[in-house]
């Protein structure tokens, strides 16, 4: 399921910034797709942004927005980020 080729390790390093930011904040902060992320990856279906409120909505405009960022959330997802 996950190309590693499209794995961008700077990209997963600000993954784990946003996640790790938006689980000690309560919330999902930065752009549409950061929050998408760093939703995500809390398994917070209630930090997803207007209009994304639906999960699979939210997916897709991830992967829209270019396939490294979904292959790269989705590595991350399967990594041992939490603290």
């Amino acid at each position: 399921m996950i190309n590693h080729k499209l794995v961008s390790v700077p990209l997963s390093r600000e993954f784990i910034r946003l996640a790790r930011l938006a689980r000690s904040e309560g919330y999902a902060i930065g752009s549409t797709s950061e929050r998408i992320v760093a939703a995500l990856l809390n398994g917070r279906a209630d930090w997803l942004p207007e209009p994304y409120l639906d999960p699979l909505e939210a997916v897709k405009r991830l992967h829209a927005g270019g396939a490294d960022w979904w292959h790269t959330m989705l590595y991350v997802h399967g990594q041992d980020w939490r603290e």
